[in-house]
């Protein structure tokens, strides 16, 4: 209503919240696409889940920010933070504690806890979930002792009277929960909050910026807002431009300390990300075999040649084209993406050593869907898209 046209909601989902954020950051910057940016971009280019950060976005306004709480059985032991924080420091490796999946933001929120209270991070036993729901569900269970995630989250088993909250990581009680005390009201100095905001493309010019920003900003202190967001849960916490931005300048350094206490920081699985000029690097070796192949046919011996004519200039040519189609792949990449790009290298290349115009353009459909593989699926990289965004 505010903006004044249809707004389609578009979901994409896996990889931690890389493949959302990155089709949103590379999308065409002219206002037409907006990112619910989240929490995840403090986070991901620390675990290597991908090279995207906030300074990819022009960010426009922070509509919330859910703080993370630690949740016990109601007839747990239990009383206070410290206490199950001594547990924890007296008996190492016992407790068991759940809320999401590995690096996720309620693991990295017990972890920055760990952390402040100088406990290591192997204390407290992790157990991956997906999602807080079941992992309530365990800890009412009796599986696990604790459970880490947002107040909203697990409001009503703690209504119910089956669970109980030990603290929460916010500055401030939080107002809906006014008996929860703060991890710092307990001598503990940490906060840790999933916050959520609205971005644009990095590059979209001012013109679309002011006014899609002032939209939001109204949305975001509007009281139709606010009641929505309490009804559902939500922490509001609005910020907009610059102090945004500060913000997530803050948690980016607050995130880069969890991550590297963790462990995380070569990737939760080991160090797969291969680096930036990875794609180039291996397309400069095998234009260096390429061309030492060439050379080694060039001085085979005189008989040789003889028997086998060739004419002098044909290798130098073939090694020339191979020179300048490599150059020409690496300035197209930005421009058309890697899929068009890739598919007219590897066609063209093809084709120029004598293959059929049908079988050289097979040849690049197999090859780039073989790199695609191997960079995507198995190094988790994303390759460029162009400035047309093509999907491939």
């Amino acid at each position: 209503k505010e903006i004044g046209k249809p707004v389609v909601v578009v979901n994409r989902t896996g990889g931690a919240g890389a493949i959302g954020h990155f089709a949103g950051a590379k999308a065409k910057p002219d206002g037409q696409t907006i990112t619910m940016a989240t929490f995840e971009l403090s986070t991901m280019h620390r675990m290597r889940i991908s090279r995207l950060t906030f300074e990819d976005f022009d960010c426009l306004v922070q509509v919330s920010a859910d703080p993370a709480a630690l949740f016990v059985q109601q007839h747990a032991p239990w009383k206070s933070l410290s206490q199950f924080i001594e547990t924890a420091r007296t008996s190492p490796g016992r407790l068991k504690m759940s809320g999401t999946a590995t690096g996720g933001a309620w693991d990295l929120a017990r972890i920055g806890l760990q952390r402040a209270a100088d406990l290591p991070v192997d204390a407290v036993i992790w157990v991956p979930h997906q999602g807080s729901a079941p992992s309530l569900i365990e800890l009412i269970g009796g599986h696990l002792d604790a459970v880490c995630c947002s107040l909203a989250e697990a409001a009503p088993q703690v209504a119910s009277g089956n669970l109980r909250a030990l603290a929460v990581m916010s500055d401030d009680r939080i107002a809906d929960f006014p008996d929860v005390p703060t991890a710092k009201e307990q001598g503990i100095d940490w906060t840790a909050v999933a916050w959520r905001g609205l971005a644009i493309p990095d590059g979209t010019p001012p013109e679309f910026v002011a006014p899609l920003q002032a939209t939001c900003l109204k949305i975001a202190t509007s009281n139709e807002f606010r009641s929505f967001m309490k009804k559902n849960g939500f922490v509001v916490n609005v910020r907009a431009g610059e102090e945004f931005r500060s913000y997530l300048r803050q948690q980016d350094e607050q995130w880069r300390e969890v991550v590297h206490f963790a462990g995380y920081e070569k990737g939760l699985t080991g160090n797969h990300d291969p680096g930036p000029l990875a794609l180039p690097g291996m397309l400069c070796i095998g234009l260096i075999i390429s061309g030492s192949i060439e050379w080694v046919r060039r001085r085979r011996p005189i008989d040789a040649i003889a028997s086998n004519p060739v004419d002098p200039g044909f290798h130098t040519r073939n090694f020339t084209y191979m020179l300048v189609a490599l150059i020409a792949y690496v300035v197209a990449i930005p421009v058309f993406g890697f899929g068009a790009s890739t598919l007219c290298f590897v066609t063209l290349l093809v084709r120029r050593f004598g293959a059929s115009w049908r079988a050289a353009a097979a040849g690049a459909i197999v090859i780039a869907f073989i790199v695609w593989i191997l960079f995507v699926v198995s190094f988790r990289v994303q390759l460029p898209t162009g400035r047309f965004g093509l999907p491939f």
